[in-house]
């Protein structure tokens, strides 16, 4: 099908990763299926998928089924089956290097670390995909993951958000969905002068 904008979010499919800080480019994604009144999604081998338009563009919003680790297998399954040019193709996923509250938008970039962007760049052969990193970062909660060698980021990416950040978790994916919708209507420059910020630190 041809579209004019895919918005991919990446995370671990089930129950047991719903609502883990490796999950928020899902979480994203389902508040703007709430957002479009979306009611379920559609299944294509290894993702979920659902379209709909916003200011009169063609929109899929994406979840790959394929685990974090693994996420370019399904994204390149889907660009290499619909009409999306590369440069309207966005990725939503947690960076653990950024702090709670911080959204940065980018036209492009390497990994940064991140095995679902890692993944994803991996097979579609280029860092040349516009993408939307959300923070996780929480010094204290990140804390109780060290370890003699450091920190052990597997096992804290996978957990949960604790009560006070679900609290303003609201704000970091409103932020972010109207971060996206800039990103459609006003290209991706205008969005990140506009929206890479910490959301929080708003007078």
């Amino acid at each position: 099908m041809k579209i004019d904008y895919c918005i991919v979010g990446l995370g671990n499919p089930g129950s047991r990763y719903h609502n883990t800080r490796h999950n928020i480019g899902f979480i994203v994604i389902d508040k703007l299926a709430e957002f479009f009144k979306i009611k379920s999604f559609e299944f294509e081998n290894n993702y979920l998928y659902s379209k709909c338009v916003y200011n009169e563009k063609q929109i899929v919003l994406m979840k790959p089924l394929t685990y974090m680790n693994e996420s370019g297998i399904a994204v390149k399954d889907f660009y290499g089956k619909n009409e999306v040019k590369l440069e309207n193709l966005l990725i939503i996923y947690d960076d653990v290097n950024l702090d709670f509250g911080v959204i940065r938008l980018r036209p492009s970039g390497s990994d940064g670390g991140q095995n679902g962007i890692k993944s994803l760049i991996y097979e579609m052969q280029t860092e040349e995909i516009p993408r939307l990193r959300i923070g996780i970062k929480n010094e204290s909660e990140l804390e109780k993951f060290k370890t003699l060698e450091g920190y052990d980021l597997m096992d804290y990416v996978l957990s949960s958000f604790t009560d006070n950040e679900f609290k303003q978790l609201d704000k970091v994916i409103n932020e972010s969905k109207n971060a996206l919708f800039c990103f459609i209507t006003e290209g991706i420059e205008a969005a990140m002068n506009k929206y890479n910020k910490n959301v929080f630190s708003e007078k």
